[in-house]
């Protein structure tokens, strides 16, 4: 018990000693101190994510458990972005005054 409370207030003096050599240090030591909780935060965020989302848990009827999902139908329409514009998109488009 005694080490870990050495430690902690070993940690403490050197926050304050770095305070007080300047703000320039306190906001670099701030930042070094907050990143590992920010990824501690983050991965809880995104395992829950993940747990609460999972598909097949909510909604889905029993009959459907080994359905595969349907092919895509060739009338869809690609989304894809072509190189060149349509002819027709561009003149729909309004021009601004210049």
């Amino acid at each position: 018990m005694e080490k870990i409370k050495s430690f902690f207030s070993a940690i403490w003096e050197t926050i304050l000693n770095k305070h007080d050599e300047g703000l320039f240090n306190t906001i670099c030591l701030a930042v070094i101190l907050a990143l590992p909780l920010l990824v501690v935060v983050t991965l809880i965020f995104i395992c829950c994510h993940c747990c609460w989302n999972r598909p097949g848990k909510r909604g889905q009827e029993p009959g459907k458990k080994g359905q595969k999902k349907k092919k895509k139908k060739k009338a869809e329409e690609d989304l894809w972005i072509s190189a060149q514009p349509k002819l027709l998109q561009m003149e729909k488009r309004p021009s601004l005054p210049v």
